[in-house]
């Protein structure tokens, strides 16, 4: 195997990289994972709702998980009706409908929200924008630099447990005691395209939060370095109806079941689910 050949999907093929749904009596709730992800990251809420008798869909965004070799070809839109489509099909069969939504999940869940107004939207680190000042010149850097080499720039380390670890998360399966596969890592060339199209997601999540009127539950951990909390309360700030927010003694893993504020992002999304179904009931 070399840095040529390597096919970054070919670790995103393992059945927990796929959708999934899980059948339930009372309510549906809709799965969006974030960036890169897949819906093997949303899958623990997902068995913490179904286990509290919800229908779940965990959804796979185009260019994502198995599919991650065509992430160039996508653009925000498709991401956007993917979620959209999913959503108005689980509104015509359930009742309550919840959308929850990680990262930029997030940011899909709150433009998708806005149009199809879900029963209730979960928002965990709910993502709008970056800090730095690369951040708002990506459309310009896209023509000068086309693509770049993210591990690379941060010359990791596969040696350091912490690097091994969010390998292991990000491709799991990979084998990075194989030279080849190390360079290959290194070599691996992400699109700038990709992370304009992200930045247009988190555009949309920001016009569309001052349009969300349902109930509302937003978790965000106080250490995270990539959705930073002073964003999150800004974006609060622009939601009506005075959204419920729990600030938890995390970094950006909220939806990993191994993750230590786990048991407190169940608990609170479990609590919120159940008021919904308890209000459609009523």
């Amino acid at each position: 195997m070399t840095s040529a050949t390597l096919s970054f999907s070919r670790f995103f093929q393992g059945p927990e990289h796929q959708p999934f749904r899980l059948e339930g009596e009372g309510g549906a709730a809709l799965l969006v994972h974030g960036f890169p992800g897949s819906p093997a990251e949303m899958r623990p809420l997902g068995e913490a709702l179904h286990a509290a008798g919800w229908t779940v869909e965990g959804l796979l965004l185009p260019g994502f998980g198995p599919q991650m070799d065509t992430l160039l070809e996508r653009r925000y839109p498709e991401w956007l009706e993917a979620v959209r489509a999913s959503l108005l099909a689980l509104q015509a069969s359930h009742k309550p409908v919840l959308l929850a939504g990680f990262s930029m999940g997030a940011a899909l869940s709150l433009a998708a929200a806005a149009e199809s107004q879900p029963d209730g939207l979960l928002l965990m680190a709910p993502f709008w924008k970056l800090s730095g000042p690369l951040w708002g010149v990506l459309p310009l850097l896209r023509r000068v630099f086309p693509s770049i080499r993210p591990f690379r720039l941060l010359k990791m380390d596969f040696n350091d447990p912490r690097v091994r670890k969010g390998m292991a998360d990000f491709m799991p399966g990979v084998d990075l005691d194989d030279p080849e596969v190390q360079r290959a890592v290194r070599d691996f060339t992400f699109p700038v395209g990709s992370l304009v199209e992200v930045r247009n997601a988190g555009r949309g999540a920001w016009t569309a939060a001052a349009r969300i009127s349902c109930p509302a539950l937003v978790m965000q951990g106080n250490r995270d370095m990539l959705v930073r909390p002073a964003f999150t309360h800004r974006l609060l700030e622009r939601m009506p109806g005075r959204p419920e927010y729990r600030e938890l003694e995390a970094a950006h893993d909220l939806p990993e079941a191994r993750a230590p504020a786990w048991h407190e992002v169940r608990a609170a999304a479990l609590e919120f689910a159940n008021r919904l179904r308890e209000e459609a009931a009523a």
